[in-house]
């Protein structure tokens, strides 16, 4: 992995980590020498993307990282295309509903609706979770081309311990995107099931469409839950291309 690649991983880390963290903690989760960490960390810390926190020896995200969390909502494409139809998915559903991307190193969900019910499943938007389980993750990664996922392979070796692990899930990779969409069933959390289909700008997928719900009342619904995210996707693919 190459220092640039390095850094954003940095930063990713430090983004979505509920604590300040230490270099040292960082090398050890990243599989990056300290000494690496330090120097990118001066980097970012020049640029405001990380700054210190006030534990002595962490860090934590600087002013770059927060002021364009407002501009993201307001003007990216994606954005402006999948609101509609992210509501319309919710009322067909009556299900929690989601606009999920990802990095390198995990999913982020960038958009939610929760289910009105009083039992549901929920997102956390902005929060990142894995990306090698789950149908949101694994539909992102099945869609994106063999050096993208060469680099997530590499980025999360240390997840993938097991030769086996990683052709499992190469496996899975190829059966989701032969099929079009991703289907999950307690994956990351017990009893709860997960419906994504790919959003395309070109023919490059930018994010995922997902339902999510309690397995008790929608092992039933899973082929009303496909084709729905499914033409929801393509909608939304559609208005992105028209733009």
């Amino acid at each position: 992995m190459n220092s640039t690649n390095r850094a954003l991983n940095i930063l990713s880390y430090i983004t979505t980590s509920s604590v300040p963290v230490t270099p040292q903690v960082i090398s050890k989760s990243l599989n990056i020498p300290v000494s690496t960490v330090y120097r990118l960390l001066t980097i970012l810390i020049n640029w405001e993307f990380v700054t210190y926190a006030k534990q002595y020896g962490t860090y934590t995200i600087g002013a770059q990282s927060i002021k364009t969390q407002e501009k993201y909502y307001d003007y990216s494409l994606l954005m402006n295309s999948s609101k509609l139809e992210l509501q319309v998915l919710s009322k067909k559903t009556q299900e929690t509903v989601a606009i999920i991307t990802s990095n390198l190193c995990e999913t982020i969900c960038v958009d939610m609706i929760e289910s009105s019910q009083t039992l549901r499943c929920s997102f956390v938007i902005g929060r990142g979770n894995t990306l090698i389980k789950g149908a949101s993750a694994k539909t992102l990664l099945a869609f994106r081309n063999k050096d993208y996922q060469s680099l997530v392979f590499e980025t999360l070796e240390q997840q993938l311990q097991q030769p086996e692990s990683i052709q499992q899930l190469k496996q899975a990779l190829t059966q989701i995107h032969q099929q079009g969409y991703g289907v999950s069933l307690s994956e990351i959390d017990d009893g709860v099931l997960g419906v994504s289909a790919p959003i395309f700008k070109g023919n490059d997928v930018i994010a995922v469409i997902s339902v999510m719900a309690p397995e008790f009342r929608s092992t039933h619904r899973i082929d009303e839950f496909i084709s729905e995210c499914r033409q929801a996707a393509d909608n939304i693919t559609k208005l992105i291309n028209q733009e």
